[in-house]
């Protein structure tokens, strides 16, 4: 998808989403980051780890919700809970976008990076219920409800421009720089990384960096 459709996209997006006038939620986190990171990205692990991963995501897609059930599991636990990465989910909307772009929107509502990831779990875990629902609008408020966003949260997170504003510039921003134009897609300390779909992909690449990082103990 070329840059102008992207853009045209996300607007559909905002339109759809926007139905009040109240912003939602912080978006300041820890002063700690890598030197690759947004200063608006919520990210897991150390902000020094010798690797930083960024993963381009739709909570609309199901290879996404797959990959969090299965190989990201493996990651945090050999990666990120170890120093060794740190991960930063960037969302990238995929049809319907409207409702990608409204459950970050969400998930940033809980507000700081693990509040973030555990809604995010959530999202990509009942992701058939909410997305494919007769009603997806209201099922995304029952599921919000779940996690203890109340009805009047629900309307200013989901009236929240800056988001959407947000989303808009990171996906640019990686259609322009990598061409990314897929779900999900990976980038390792600043290079696009290709077909990357088991826990031993992603161990071929990092490995090495963390092993020449620790000076070959590894």
């Amino acid at each position: 998808m070329n840059t102008l459709n992207r853009r045209i996209l996300l607007a559909g997006a905002t339109l759809l989403l926007v139905a009040g006038a109240a912003a939602c939620g912080p978006k300041a986190q820890s002063e700690g980051r890598s030197s690759i990171e947004r200063a608006d990205d919520y990210a897991l692990g150390e902000p020094d780890a010798p690797v930083t991963l960024i993963e381009y995501a739709s909570l609309t897609c199901p290879h996404c919700a797959t990959f969090h059930a299965t190989v990201f599991e493996e990651i945090k636990s050999r990666y990120i809970e170890t120093g060794k990465v740190r991960f930063v989910f960037r969302q990238f909307p995929t049809a319907p976008a409207r409702l990608a772009v409204g459950g970050e929107a969400i998930a940033r509502c809980k507000g700081g990076e693990a509040n973030y990831y555990a809604v995010l779990d959530v999202l990509f875990a009942k992701q058939r219920f909410w997305v494919a629902s007769a009603n997806p609008g209201q099922a995304l408020r029952d599921l919000s409800a779940t996690v203890g966003i109340s009805p009047d949260q629900f309307d200013a997170c989901i009236a929240d421009q800056d988001n959407v504003t947000r989303i808009q510039e990171v996906a640019l921003h990686a259609q322009d720089t990598w061409g990314i134009a897929a779900t999900p897609s990976f980038i390792i300390n600043g290079d696009l990384a290709k077909n990357m779909g088991t826990i031993e992909d992603f161990a071929a690449i990092i490995d090495p960096i963390v092993a020449a990082a620790a000076g070959g103990d590894e």
